[in-house]
């Protein structure tokens, strides 16, 4: 057994490392790279490495995912002996000592092929979770809770090596091994994309009122809209294209066949009023960014919530994405108090940004404003659009609660694909709180935004995703994006 000091794993999508590493090391300047193990997937080390993931778990990076300690190495053969030596190598760890009775815990594998010539593996990542789990659970009286684990051991296991390590979900930022939150697919789902709203919902800790108004901007062909629906909400789902024929006829529902621009101008003069904007449409992320600064006017100013994807362009030696996200992110601070961004698992070229609480600047700018002439006349809408004009919000438009403004926990943990915990407080022996349902049918409850703490308001300038100079990866040259008018919405809904 290797016994090491002051390692760790840093996970992240594999194009987007070097940010990931960069904002890590902005945090701390002692943080250092020793080796890539497989693409996202990096083995750093740092001068102290539990105040470093304490830290990280207190600013919530954009671009990590996940990050596990790496407290000892275990040499592996491939075969049964391994499972023997990964269970006396996790007795000896420093942080055993918090599995003691009635703590939840939960083993997570990650298995990497890094050597096929040495053959199959001799097990999997659930035979080694399970067999862990049994003997651990025997043998402190702590209780296995896949679900919702407070304590994780995590084991990345190559052909030759296990990196192993004890932690609590907050150290790691995701209860998910890896950060890889995964969803079951169900008859109802109409898109992928479905998957990143869930997971947003998650991470950033958004609760959804049971009853009130929201507006999918780019939403053909229905996927976010449907969700909303399902959560007891009424949705204007604004596209050009039609929506899946599953939602036509849906209470609650208006379907206006039209460019979201255009939408939003009239919405603004007519002072619309929504509890939720959500928008998923494939455009600049500056350019999205403005289009949902003008959509903070139909905002309410203390419970308005709004979630976007903010898609970003390759790099290249002529195109640094992160310059167009922080840009971007600027662009949002001079309309809402209150903006956070995070790269999800199932993000793929793009970030999920949530704000709130729209500034009463903005508002009024939005207001006062006088209407502009729109790009060409919008397609004939399926349903007429009735504006009910300047008028007060009925309370049980609100929701049941008034949404809070907190520090967030970590998201859900365990091995199960279509469920998972929504964790919102520290370590506490007696457990944290249940999930709420994810399977459609399911009891629904009234849900609040909490966010993931302090965050920079006004005119403040964005510290941006990283800290150093942008240095591209790969030789080869792309065409340089460029920024121009708004095209119509694609999506990917």
């Amino acid at each position: 057994m290797n016994t090491t000091e002051n390692l760790c794993l840093v996970t992240a999508q594999a194009e987007f490392t070097d940010a990931a590493l960069a904002e890590l090391q902005a945090l701390d300047p002692s943080l250092s790279m020793e080796e890539e193990i497989a693409p996202g997937i990096l083995l750093c080390r740092a001068q102290d490495a539990a105040r470093f993931m304490a830290i990280a778990s207190q600013t919530h990076p954009t671009f990590t995912r996940h990050i596990a300690p790496v407290q000892t190495i275990v040499p592996l053969e491939n075969s049964e002996n391994d499972l023997g030596e990964i269970a006396l190598a996790i007795v000896q760890l420093p942080g055993f000592a918090q599995l003691e009775r009635g703590v939840h815990f939960a083993v997570q594998t990650r298995l990497i092929q890094t050597d096929k010539s040495k053959g199959e593996r001799a097990y999997s990542g659930g035979q080694i979770n399970k067999a862990l789990a049994e003997a651990l659970a025997e043998e402190t009286a702590a209780i296995e809770d896949v679900k919702k684990p407070q304590v994780v051991i995590s084991l990345l296991a190559t052909m030759d090596k296990g990196y192993l390590g004890i932690s609590t979900v907050e150290e790691n930022l995701s209860a998910w091994p890896g950060g890889a939150r995964h969803y079951a697919q169900t008859d109802e789902q109409i898109s992928r994309a479905e998957f990143k709203l869930l997971e947003a919902l998650e991470v950033f800790g958004v609760i959804l009122p049971t009853q009130g108004k929201a507006l999918d901007l780019g939403a053909a062909p229905g996927g976010w809209t449907r969700l909303l629906l399902d959560e007891g909400l009424e949705v204007v789902a604004v596209d050009p294209a039609k929506l899946d024929p599953r939602l036509v006829g849906r209470q609650g529902l208006e379907h206006y066949r039209g460019y979201a621009e255009d939408y939003l101008e009239d919405a603004v003069q007519r002072r619309q009023h929504y509890d939720l904007i959500v928008n998923d449409m494939r455009m600049d992320a500056r350019e999205a960014a403005r289009l949902i600064s003008k959509a903070a006017a139909c905002l309410d100013p203390e419970e308005g919530l709004m979630i976007s994807v903010f898609k970003l362009p390759h790099a290249t030696l002529a195109v640094d994405p992160f310059v167009n996200l922080k840009e971007a992110l600027n662009i949002l601070k001079r309309s809402y108090a209150v903006v956070q961004a995070h790269q999800l698992f199932h993000n793929r070229q793009e970030v999920t940004v949530v704000a709130a609480q729209p500034l009463p600047q903005a508002r009024a700018q939005q207001h006062s404003s006088r209407p502009s002439q729109t790009r060409n006349q919008p397609p004939q809408r399926a349903a007429a659009f009735q504006s009910r004009g300047p008028r007060a919000r009925p309370a049980h438009t609100r929701g049941p609660q008034q949404r809070m403004f907190q520090p967030r926990g970590p998201q859900p943990a365990g091995n199960e694909r279509d469920r998972g915990p929504q964790l919102g407080r520290p370590f506490r022996p007696g457990g944290p709180q249940p999930t709420r349902t994810e399977q459609s049918g399911g009891p629904r409850r009234p849900r609040t935004f909490q966010p993931r703490g302090t965050q920079p308001t006004g005119n403040e300038r964005a510290r941006g995703p990283q800290s150093r100079p942008y240095q591209p990866r790969g030789p080869q040259q792309r065409r340089p994006y460029q920024s121009g008018p708004p095209r119509p919405e694609r999506h990917e809904h």
